[in-house]
């Protein structure tokens, strides 16, 4: 028997190309994991803003397209700093910046060297020059990942800090004209929200998901899963939960220093709004004086709904009253609201393991794991479990490979 760990879109793309006796195991009573949706105080939200990319991934595309209806949107994300909007990405639209502060930064981007780089700060400064790396990605992506950028790879985040071309750059210099660059121009979202899509894409597993069940141990040496409610034995096993969570629950203990898998938790405040005042869908904050990283509204609803995220400590508990001031701060300073009294109602949800940190530990450690599992039958995919930074296309696609490579043992 192969055996699924979790529910979301990663256990549900294995599970729909797996043959023979299957069981998925997922500890929520709902399926879509981080991909899906909750409830609170009558509405609906989903877990922070997701949406699919499919660029270059067109068989993807049309596997998802089979079980749900999905809206096409061209990216419209916008960089709130200097009290003013400027389109996404900031190398493309110099253009939107104060002449003193345009005319500093391309002198140095024409200067640029691109020599090789050890860490993320070297990257950039090479590609950028000081001027754009002190006006931007220092102060947004230390806020971000809430460590120096000098103990961080560059290049392993699939692309999305686009090195632009000089021409592009002079271009977006000379006049205010929006250019649709990045890894994900274009991405489409499902027509009736998330939820519906995950129900959907759930239907050719029914009757093979256990729900609110739990895994707390894996035993590899007998190939027997113990859960809440039972011992399972499996000849395939396929994990979809974090890698140091999977690397915990292992017996016997692999051989790996699992506290080096570095991550950030992320805080997502859900709100929802009397009106939309704002027409992108989301916009990032580099300045200090917001604790937040980014902003946006859900692509679809009956509501006028929010997400706001921050990265938060991963263990400790959560100011609310100080989280709910700055919430308000951020909206108003943004102009997404007009007044306090705007905001209808707001939620909070603490995602511990958001995004992976690429540290000097990432090259030998990660795939070294992963190796290592695959020997015993251990299957770890996902953006979590195979830690590493993906998009929901990137993790459809790899898990459909690993049930092809099961299919072919």
């Amino acid at each position: 028997m192969n055996i699924i760990i979790g529910a979301g879109i990663s256990g549900l793309s294995a599970g729909q190309a797996l043959e023979g006796e299957l069981l998925v195991l997922e500890r929520n009573a709902r399926p879509g994991g981080l991909s899906g949706q909750y409830q609170s105080n009558g509405f609906a939200f989903d877990y922070g803003g997701h949406y699919f990319h499919f660029q270059n991934k067109p068989a993807i595309k049309e596997h998802v397209e089979k079980f749900h209806d999905f809206r096409a949107f061209r990216r419209n994300s916008k960089i709130f700093m200097l009290d003013r909007f400027i389109p996404y990405s900031l190398q493309y639209h110099l253009a939107y910046l104060p002449a003193h502060q345009r005319h500093a930064i391309l002198t140095e981007i024409c200067r640029r060297q691109g020599m090789p780089a050890e860490n993320l700060e070297e990257f950039l400064l090479a590609n950028f020059g000081k001027q754009f790396y002190f006006l931007f990605f220092k102060p947004y992506l230390e806020k971000f990942y809430r460590r120096p950028l000098t103990g961080l790879l560059p290049g392993m985040d699939k692309g999305s800090i686009p090195v632009p071309k000089l021409e592009d750059v002079l271009a977006g210099s000379r006049e205010k004209k929006r250019f649709s660059e990045g890894y994900n121009p274009v991405f489409i979202y499902p027509g009736q929200g998330l939820q519906k899509f995950i129900e959907s894409y759930c239907r050719p597993l029914q009757g093979k998901i256990n729900f609110s069940e739990k895994v707390k141990h894996i035993d590899a040496r007998r190939k027997k899963v113990v859960t809440s409610r039972g011992t399972y034995g499996y000849d395939n096993l396929i994990s979809t939960m974090p890698l140091k969570e999977l690397l915990g629950m292992i017996s016997p203990t692999p051989p790996f220093p699992r506290q080096r898998l570095k991550n950030i938790s992320t805080l997502v405040v859900n709100a929802v709004l009397a009106r939309r005042q704002r027409r992108f869908h989301w916009l990032y904050l580099p300045e200090k004086k917001f604790s937040f990283y980014r902003v946006g509204y859900y692509p679809v609803g009956l509501a006028v709904s929010v997400y706001l995220e921050k990265t938060v400590a991963g263990a400790g508990p959560i100011d609310e009253a100080s989280v709910a001031r700055e919430m308000t701060f951020t909206l108003l300073k943004t102009g997404m609201i007009s007044r306090p009294g705007d905001i209808l109602f707001h939620d909070l949800k603490k995602i511990p393991v958001s995004y992976v940190v690429f540290d000097r530990n990432w090259p030998r450690l990660v795939p070294a794991i992963l190796s290592y599992l695959h020997r015993l039958d251990i299957f770890s995919i996902g953006r979590y479990g195979s830690w590493n930074y993906s998009s929901m296309a990137d993790d459809i696609q790899l898990a459909l490979e690993t049930a092809g490579h099961i299919r072919q043992k």
